[in-house]
């Protein structure tokens, strides 16, 4: 192997590592909480990948403790997120990324997005009457309960706009294969 063809497949692998770092720190955005950030880097290690990965390996690659690993496989596991495969000549469990995780991944999205839609809607259902407040706290009254009725309302438009996305996500995803 020359030493440019060397080069041009180490620069492909730095590539391939900044887009893997770049979905990475993508995935850690979608939650609120800033997200686990090594459940988000063994997904996306494990989406990055061709192949199942053991514990060890995974381990290996993201530079932690195989514990550590284990733990975070486990929550993607019970997520839908991640697979484990056994192989009979192996005692070593690989894990892949599940087929549909796109879907588990919007899914768990909108499960958060519609607790927090019934929720404003609890909020607005129980709001108290404005003769319950003082006059000083009629103007916050009025600021807040407006701006939980515009957060109630951009939810249940989003709603109302993804009703039967799946079927049309599964649509375009198989005229993609």
């Amino acid at each position: 192997m020359t030493l440019t063809t060397m080069l041009t497949k180490g620069d492909n692998m730095l590539n391939l590592q900044n887009l893997q770092n770049q979905f990475s720190n993508e995935l850690e955005k979608l939650s609120a909480d800033g997200g686990n950030l090594l459940a988000a880097r063994l997904f996306t290690l494990l989406l990055f990948s061709s192949k199942p990965l053991s514990l060890q390996e995974m381990a290996d690659q993201l530079e932690v403790t195989k514990a550590a690993v284990s733990i975070r496989i486990r929550d993607l596991e019970a997520g839908g997120l991640s697979v484990k495969k056994s192989k009979i000549s192996d005692r070593r469990d690989y894990y892949y990324v599940a087929d549909d995780n796109s879907l588990v991944m919007a899914e768990t999205l909108l499960a958060r997005m519609k607790q927090f839609l019934l929720g404003t809607e609890s909020i607005l259902a129980s709001w108290p009457e404005e003769s319950e407040f003082q006059e000083d706290q009629l103007e916050d009254y009025h600021v807040a309960k407006k701006r939980i009725q515009d957060f109630h309302l951009i939810y249940q438009l989003v709603f109302q706009r993804i009703d039967g996305i799946e079927d049309e996500w599964r649509s375009k995803r198989g005229s993609n294969d």
